[in-house]
């Protein structure tokens, strides 16, 4: 584990982008009409590619980390 040190890291890097993602959620989803650009299919599979990718990316990411830490875990036992 070279570049995370802490869970309190993880919690510092990953909580404000948590945070902008569901407030732009919440915001756009509370809109009595929502603009227009957002029914284009262009921006559709725009916004779906990044929530897949975001959230898919930082799945991996855990996943990567949760490994490397059992196997650290596993050589210090």
């Amino acid at each position: 584990m070279v570049i995370m040190t802490s869970e309190f890291d993880w919690f510092m890097v990953t909580m404000p982008v948590f945070a902008i993602v569901v407030y732009l959620i919440v915001m756009i989803g509370s809109m009595e009409k929502q603009p227009k650009i957002l029914e284009a299919e262009g921006v559709k599979k725009l916004t779906s590619l990044l929530f897949v990718g975001l959230f898919g990316v930082g799945i991996l990411v855990s996943l990567y980390y949760m490994i490397i830490r059992f196997i650290d875990l596993l050589a210090s036992y």
